[in-house]
């Protein structure tokens, strides 16, 4: 790993997707974003050994996976530009499982205690990334659902989706809809519970019947919305109720 110098902020860019940031508060975020480290793709990063941390993430993608007594693994979340890391187990003394990188990426590492600040200063920011992290937990409880009773077709159209509607959330382009896969196959499958093979030929499925295209790693969701509602794909990013945050 080594150290990089700090640039732009995705935690900020990704809170003012669901309300304004005012110069107070965007200074509260960018002081928990001070140091950077930087990691190549696929390394493990050990995080769970240093359980005092959380970590924004900054660039590049990483995924949370558990390991079976099978040999198997379970991929149980992935990580994408402007999340905080370690956010929901902040109340565990261990973490679950471990973290790998998908990509070249980088971290912003900072202590636990840091968010006192945050807590003591900014009712509103703590209202957000408190419902960021319910955000996370229902959308995992979203996959589990779908996984238990649908098709490997579906499960994989199901979370291209989730990963368009993420990504989204750092774009004003209301037509956006290619990106680029920094997840192989495999880590699919092992989210997904599927095989290799099935998840391939789901994505197979998925060209020839128009709904995808691909351009290497690049792919292009010919109509999300449409394919939204075919699937009834609950956007959990687009929106969350602000309603009763504070004020300030």
């Amino acid at each position: 790993m080594r150290q990089v110098p700090v640039q732009d902020s995705c935690l900020v860019e990704r809170m003012r997707y669901y309300i304004d940031i005012d110069d107070a508060n965007e200074a509260l975020l960018r002081g928990l974003e001070k140091d950077e480290v930087s990691y190549k793709s696929r390394v493990k990063l050990h995080l769970q050994e240093k359980n005092t941390n959380l970590y924004i993430l900054k660039t590049g993608w990483l995924y949370r996976y558990t390991d079976l007594p099978d040999n198997r693994r379970q991929v149980l979340r992935v990580h994408f530009p402007g999340d905080i890391v370690g956010l929901t187990d902040v109340a565990m003394e261990e973490t679950i499982g471990d973290t790998m990188t998908a990509s070249d990426v980088v971290l912003c590492p900072f202590p636990k205690r840091s968010m006192d600040v945050i807590f003591r200063q900014s009712p509103r920011l703590t209202a957000l990334i408190f419902s960021l992290g319910m955000l996370e937990e229902a959308i995992l409880l979203d996959r589990i659902t779908m996984i238990g009773r649908s098709s490997a077709l579906r499960r994989v159209t199901n979370y291209l989706l989730e990963i368009h509607s993420r990504l989204r959330t750092h774009t004003d382009d209301a037509t956006f809809n290619s990106f680029e896969m920094l997840l192989t196959q495999e880590v699919i499958a092992d989210a997904l519970g599927l095989t290799n093979v099935s998840v391939s030929n789901a994505f197979g499925q998925l060209e020839l019947d128009g709904k995808i295209i691909r351009n290497r790693k690049v792919i292009t969701i010919v109509d999300p919305e449409k394919l939204k509602k075919e699937l009834d794909f609950k956007d959990r990013y687009f929106r969350i109720d602000t309603s009763w945050f504070p004020s300030h």
